[in-house]
């Protein structure tokens, strides 16, 4: 019985964090995924054109941080946060828009390879490197 007072507690107090793959579009033909399931922790930045060919430009698997942050092997940084309210920037295709917010940032050869590989949005004001999504629907 004062095990399962114990578990029961445990279980209690613990928070319950959904496992979450959010998408960030960056524009009409490409988004980033980040997958924040634990052991699945992944991110792929992916493009394509009007004919469907995706190209990856960058994936790599995730640790998870302190506070929202994925870090890759090499040291980028994904860095998550929950906004107060949706911001929506494209009503129509949710290009740059929704209730996260991914920066990326980092040290060494990776970041600074991946850098000027990363994608401009296509629509509203953030700073760069700095992308709004959503739970894909």
């Amino acid at each position: 019985m004062k095990a399962l007072i114990i578990a029961l507690a445990f279980f209690v107090a613990t928070p319950i964090l959904p496992a979450v793959e959010i998408h960030f579009q960056y524009s009409r033909f490409g988004h980033i995924a980040l997958e924040t399931a634990k052991g699945k922790e992944h991110v792929a930045i992916l493009s394509s054109g009007k004919e469907g060919d995706e190209e990856t430009i960058f994936q790599s698997r995730l640790t998870p941080s302190k506070g929202g942050t994925y870090v890759t092997p090499k040291g980028t940084v994904f860095a998550l946060k929950r906004l107060a309210k949706p911001i929506v920037n494209d009503p129509n295709r949710r290009i740059n828009s929704g209730d996260w917010q991914l920066t990326v940032s980092g040290k060494g050869s990776e970041f600074a390879s991946l850098k000027p590989k990363m994608p401009v949005v296509a629509f509203g004001k953030t700073p760069p490197l700095v992308y709004l999504g959503e739970e894909p629907r």
